[in-house]
C-alpha cells in the first residue's frame, strides 16, 4: 500500500470510531477482556495521541486515564484523529523518527496507525453487531499480515526465541475472498511469510479480513477452517500478542 492509501484507511476507520452511538459506550468489547466501547476508544486515541508526540518532537506519556468519560470521550477522540492526520500530512514521509521497533520513517506510522484504528474499529463494532461487524477492507487486511509477520512478531517473540517444538512450522493463510495466500514459517527469531513448496503443518482458510483477525486473536481459529493441525497453528499465533 502507498501512503495516499493508508491514510485514506486511516481517516474512514477513524470516521467509523468517531461515529460511535454514545449508547454502546458501556458494552463490553468481546475479542479484549476488560475492555469497554468507552475504554476502547480511549486506547486508540491515546494512541493516536502518543503518535503525535512521536511525529512532532515532543514526549508524551501514554495514559488512557485521562481520557473524558460519557460521550465526551468521542469529541476528545475526533480532536486527537485531527491532530493526528495534520501531524502525519505536515512530516517528511521518509524523514526518521522513534518507533517501539527502532528507528523508522514517517511513513511507518501512516501503516501502523491505519493497521490500529483497522483492528479497533472492528473490535468497537463487534460489542454491538457481533460477528456481524463490517469486515477490514481486504488490501489493508493483506497489508495487515505482512505488517504482523515484518514488524510484530520479530519483536514479540523477543530474545527468547520461538520455543524449539515450534521452529520449522509451516502455516498456509489463504484468503477465500482475493486468491492470496501466505505461507508462514516459524524460525528461531520469528514468523516470516517465505516462498517454499514444503507442506503445510496447517491450512487456514477465510477471508483477508478473517485472516488478520485471527492472527490478532479476535476470530477464533474455531471460526474458520483448518485442515491440518490447528493445536500448532494456535500456538504459534500465540507467539504474539499484545
Amino acid at each position: 500500500m502507498t501512503p495516499d492509501q493508508w491514510l485514506a484507511a486511516l481517516r474512514s476507520g477513524m470516521a467509523s470510531v468517531a461515529a460511535t452511538s454514545p449508547e454502546h459506550l458501556d458494552r463490553d468489547v468481546p475479542p479484549c477482556p476488560g475492555w469497554t466501547v468507552r475504554s476502547a476508544i480511549a486506547h486508540v486515541g491515546n494512541v493516536h495521541r502518543w503518535a503525535v508526540g512521536v511525529l512532532v518532537g515532543e514526549k508524551v506519556p501514554y495514559d488512557d486515564k485521562d481520557a473524558p468519560t460519557g460521550k465526551a470521550v468521542i469529541d476528545w477522540y475526533s480532536g486527537l484523529a485531527d491532530k493526528l492526520v495534520a501531524a502525519l500530512e505536515s512530516a517528511d514521509l521518509d524523514a526518521p523518527t522513534k518507533s517501539p521497533f527502532g528507528e523508522r520513517p514517517v511513513r511507518f506510522w501512516y501503516r501502523r496507525q491505519a493497521q490500529e484504528v483497522a483492528v479497533h474499529r472492528w473490535d468497537i463494532e463487534s460489542a454491538y453487531r457481533g460477528w456481524d461487524s463490517d469486515p477490514i477492507d481486504t488490501v489493508l487486511a493483506a497489508d495487515g499480515i505482512a505488517e504482523w509477520s515484518e514488524v510484530f512478531a520479530p519483536r514479540r517473540i523477543g530474545a527468547g526465541g520461538t520455543p524449539e517444538y515450534l521452529r520449522g512450522t509451516r502455516i498456509l493463510l489463504n484468503a477465500n475472498d482475493s486468491g492470496d495466500s501466505w505461507l508462514l514459517r516459524a524460525d528461531a527469531d520469528g514468523i516470516g511469510i517465505v516462498e517454499e513448496d514444503a507442506a503445510p503443518d496447517a491450512t487456514i482458510t477465510a477471508s483477508t479480513s478473517d485472516l488478520l483477525l485471527a492472527v490478532w486473536h479476535r476470530v477464533p481459529l474455531s471460526r474458520v477452517a483448518v485442515d491440518g493441525n490447528v493445536d500448532r497453528a494456535q500456538q504459534v499465533f500465540n507467539l504474539v500478542k499484545i
